[in-house]
């Protein structure tokens, strides 16, 4: 990390940071992307513990609020506590997706940032990162409804699928964050969908893998101790029973597991997706000129 006390230091790293920057193939996107994670581990866990900490808080407290209305018979009030801890999760989902973003941008491009200044950066351009989501959710999800749109939602889905860079780094408005990156998509089309896809389907190749790995451990650990044959307990840790307390112990570490993998493979796809969103900057509007020169005149 760069220390923001040092200005001639910071400002021959940021130098030396641009002359590296260059087209990337896609093997060279999954390199980068997997350096920058190792390289800021510290940095990108410290922004996911947040959504770890707040997720499993909210998770465990629809999970005991079913458990405890349910056996009582107000489920009425277990779906009305899900129905309102629900849009928080999505909120806090969306809050550090933006902060992995801006962070993920900035990592990139060398330049000193801390877990105060990504989150800083996501509220301070919310509204706009939100709305662009928004228009991108609404028009994608409604071609996707029809069934006959969903070739369309697949077009539209790639051709605006920086629109959350372009409201955060580039500060774009809503409408304009979807305009920005159809000029970027754009004679690059399938190679923005390939690569998307690619880097979507490792991210969740990985999570899975992770995930069925520990409650496979788990279930075998529960069926060792005699709580039940290895099938069963593997049941339960997919599909908790919240009728009984065995079953909401299962619950709480079924949680925690996802939870735990969830945070730890987050900032892998977004990564991914900040540097494929460089490489068109580059390769389009030679952005690693204008960094250059940027710097030497600084």
């Amino acid at each position: 990390m760069l220390n923001p006390n040092d200005s001639s230091q910071a400002s021959s790293r940021e130098t030396a940071a641009t002359t590296s920057l260059q087209p990337m193939r896609f093997t060279d996107i999954l390199d980068t992307m997997f350096s920058l994670y190792r390289n800021h581990f510290r940095l990108f866990s410290s922004i996911v513990a947040i959504y770890f900490g707040l997720l499993l808080g909210l998770n465990l407290l629809t999970g005991t609020s079913t458990f405890s209305f349910a056996s009582s018979g107000q489920s009425s009030m277990a779906i009305a506590i899900a129905l309102i801890t629900s849009p928080i999760a999505f909120v806090v989902t969306f809050f550090v997706g933006g902060g992995l973003m801006f962070a993920s941008a900035e990592a990139y491009l060398d330049r000193h940032i801390t877990v105060r200044g990504a989150f800083s950066r996501a509220k301070r351009r919310f509204w706009p990162y939100l709305g662009s989501n928004f228009l991108w959710c609404l028009v994608v999800g409604i071609l996707t409804i029809t069934i006959i749109g969903i070739p369309f939602a697949i077009y539209f889905g790639t051709r605006w699928v920086f629109c959350s860079l372009a409201a955060l780094v580039e500060e774009n408005s809503a409408k304009n964050a979807l305009r920005r990156s159809s000029e970027l998509v754009k004679g690059t089309w399938w190679r923005v969908f390939g690569i998307t896809l690619a880097i979507l389907l490792l991210a969740l190749v990985i999570q899975t893998i992770l995930q069925f790995s520990l409650l496979f451990v788990f279930g075998v650990t529960q069926a060792i101790g005699g709580q039940g044959d290895l099938l069963e307990m593997l049941q339960r840790m997919i599909v908790p029973e919240l009728t009984t307390w065995d079953g909401l112990a299962t619950y709480v570490i079924h949680q925690f597991i996802n939870i735990v993998v969830t945070s730890l493979t987050l900032p892998i796809a977004i990564i991914g997706f900040t540097l494929l969103y460089f490489d068109l900057r580059i390769r389009k509007e030679g952005f690693d000129i204008e960094m250059r020169v940027t710097n030497e005149a600084v």
